[in-house]
């Protein structure tokens, strides 16, 4: 009875989060014109 709502808890997070960490920045530094070019990753 439980499990379809835990899977679609789980989808449903799980796209939230790839939607967070991965489309919403794209999106943004494309909108907006983020200048990348002086950018050092000091790693």
């Amino acid at each position: 009875m439980w499990e379809p709502m835990a899977i679609a808890i789980m989808f449903g997070l799980l796209f939230s989060t790839v939607l967070t960490l991965g489309v919403v920045p794209v999106l943004y530094s494309l909108l907006f014109r983020v200048k990348f070019k002086g950018f050092k990753y000091e790693g």
